[in-house]
């Protein structure tokens, strides 16, 4: 029997170590190559990266699932030999590790402890399978739209990329040094284990920085002419408006750079170290500088979303206000920054969208820059005073005046007077854009006309089939087809994916968007929310928006207790925003479940709630 076991302990440890090296693989495939991945250039780029999520996704889940049978087996042997457990299907998942016989991805743990984001992604999962088995248009929808492919396939694919990666338990706190793991003493086995699962986690997040940070540097290039990859070779101006980078077409980059960029700023505002932040600083200078140029209006819907969330989180204490207070003026410094580059380099610059060229080269910019850089000296300047000079917001702040507690209570007035103004400016925020909702209403439907004598036909005050780059045609297309649908597909949608075969298979509505548009096809609503409330009905729209909000709330309220989680509530943010005016696609979807899975994993690590 003993022999038996330490056999089995070894068929353990190593298919542990095996499966580390796998997610690590898929990581590095995922994060690291497929941002940089093409064919053939601009043509079928997307295809090309579909295809390469795809073969690496099955084959990550393919090889996970034959490791849970692998790791289930074992444990069910271990427990028939060991005689001071009996085996049981419901066994405490913390019962067994506490006897030292359980590894990570255990079949059981996949349904133990599931949290709040657990059950949202699942219930998300039953949605599409309804949805999927109420269409009229199934081959459709198993695979979706073509050049989109986001039926039934790739939504499973997410959700068990979420549940494999949540389940792991090889991801480990960023923040906690090796000296803090390592003591005089032999290391023990735990120690080991939480030393490996921060250099997994340093190793994932320095490879997603350096391939993000070529790519962005690739489009701010392309935003000047420079093509070190030749990838413009035969392009005229208004297709190198439309591509750029690795990724492609601009508002899936823009995607991507919202969902990507925030992890690179987390680290910058959280490190303690100067080698770290400097280098962490050119990367956030670089993100500001590729949303400003990226050319897609979303994206600036995505940063104020993102800022608004970190401002919020940071507003409390003393140390992250003046962080964020740095990043706000790097980005604003960057803006015009890229500004007076192009008018530096005007005859080599892409021309630019009204929206993207008003961020980098209006005064507004630089007025604004000017008061974030204020801010910034007055709480620096403050923070001098309190704690006196040798304090830092490099290390924690320690109270360096003679009379401690009066510097603590002066501190303490402070962020409570900037908590006021912060609540009191998002307060006002909201106010104006219900107002500014409540007039384009007023204004479209006339009653402005009727009542005042006046209209206002500016684009995005006006709300008709123009509105938005022609998003208008398309919203109020989906919004008269949605309210034409019968009750079961008002509730459950007509399929994954599928609202391009709804569309083009009802005679009057593919009638009138041929008049609107030719030959151009309609596949998605432009607008997610829309669109899955199309494709997934209400009960479906609902269930994603409970993984979008709540992942944003569940990861905010865990980065209380670790700050270094708001990265995944703010990539979460960026996405949600961004996609507003956009829609699910290969470049930005399949990074929003690997950040939810991998913080979600990191909530259940055994040191998650420790900084040093």
């Amino acid at each position: 029997m003993k022999e038996n076991r330490e056999k089995l302990e070894l068929i353990r440890r190593y298919t542990t170590v095996v499966e580390r090296y796998i997610v690590l693989a898929y990581l590095i495939c995922m994060s690291g190559i497929f941002p940089l991945y093409y064919k053939e250039k601009y043509y079928k780029i997307g295809d090309a990266k579909f295809e390469f999520f795809w073969n690496v996704s099955l084959g990550f889940i393919g090889i996970s699932i034959i490791f849970i049978i692998i790791n289930f087996i074992v444990h069910r042997i271990f427990y028939k030999l060991d005689s001071s457990i009996s085996y049981k299907k419901n066994v405490s998942v913390k019962r067994i590790e506490a006897d030292g016989k359980y590894t990570s991805n255990f079949l059981w743990e996949i349904l133990d402890n599931l949290s709040a984001l657990d059950y949202a992604v699942f219930i998300y999962a039953i949605c599409v399978l309804l949805s999927y088995a109420l269409s009229d248009f199934k081959d459709y929808a198993l695979k979706g739209a073509e050049g989109w492919e986001m039926g039934l396939c790739s939504q499973m694919i997410f959700v068990a990329i979420y549940f494999i990666l949540s389940r792991q338990k090889i991801f480990g706190n960023l923040f906690v040094s090796d000296k803090a793991i390592h003591t005089k003493s032999k290391i023990s086995e735990q120690k080991k284990s939480l030393l490996s699962q921060r250099r997994m986690m340093v190793s994932i997040i320095a490879i997603h920085l350096i391939s993000s940070v070529v790519t962005f540097i690739l489009g701010i290039l392309h935003r000047f002419d420079v093509d070190p990859l030749g990838m413009y070779a035969g392009l005229n101006i208004y297709q190198k408006i439309e591509f750029l980078s690795t990724i492609g077409q601009a508002t899936w980059f823009s995607s991507y750079v919202c969902t990507a960029f925030a992890v690179g700023v987390i680290v910058f505002y959280l490190s303690n170290t100067k080698w770290i932040r400097t280098t962490m600083g050119v990367y956030t200078v670089v993100s500001f500088g590729i949303l400003v140029t990226q050319n897609s209006d979303s994206a600036f819907m995505a940063i104020a979303g993102c800022m608004l969330l970190l401002g919020y989180f940071s507003v409390s204490d003393m140390k992250r206000w003046y962080r964020f207070l740095q990043i706000f003026c790097l980005m604003w410094g960057t803006f015009g920054g890229i500004g007076i580059l192009q008018k530096i380099f005007a005859g080599r610059a892409i021309p630019l969208d009204t929206l993207s060229v008003f961020f980098s080269q209006s005064i507004v910019t630089w007025a604004m820059f000017l008061v974030s850089l204020s801010a910034l000296l007055f709480y620096r300047n403050y923070e001098k005073n309190v704690f006196g000079r040798k304090s830092a917001f490099y290390t924690k702040p320690e109270v360096k005046c003679n009379d401690s507690m009066q510097g603590q209570m002066s501190n303490a007035e402070t962020m409570k007077k900037t908590r006021g103004i912060y609540k009191s400016f998002l307060a006002i925020l909201m106010i104006g854009i219900v107002t500014v909702i409540v007039f384009i209403y007023l204004n479209t439907k006339g009653y402005l006309l009727t009542w005042f004598g006046y209209q206002n036909t500016h684009p995005y005050l006006f709300f008709d089939y123009h509105w938005g780059s022609n998003r208008g045609s398309t919203w109020i297309i989906c919004w008269k087809t949605f309210l034409g649908l019968p009750l079961y597909q008002k509730l459950f949608g007509v399929g994954p994916d599928s609202l391009g075969a709804y569309l083009y298979n009802t005679p009057e509505i593919s009638e009138l968007l041929y008049q609107l548009g030719g030959n151009l096809k309609l596949t998605n609503a432009h607008n997610e929310y829309l669109n899955s409330l199309l494709c997934y009905g209400i009960v479906g729209v609902i269930s994603w928006l409970a993984v979008l909000i709540g992942g944003i709330g569940y990861f905010y309220r865990k980065a209380k207790e670790n700050p270094f989680m708001i990265a995944f509530a703010l990539c979460i943010m960026g996405y949600a925003c961004h996609n507003i005016f956009c829609y699910q696609q290969v470049c930005c979807t399949p990074f929003l479940f690997l950040a939810l899975g991998i913080g979600e994993s990191l909530t259940k690590s055994e040191n998650f709630n420790t900084i040093k």
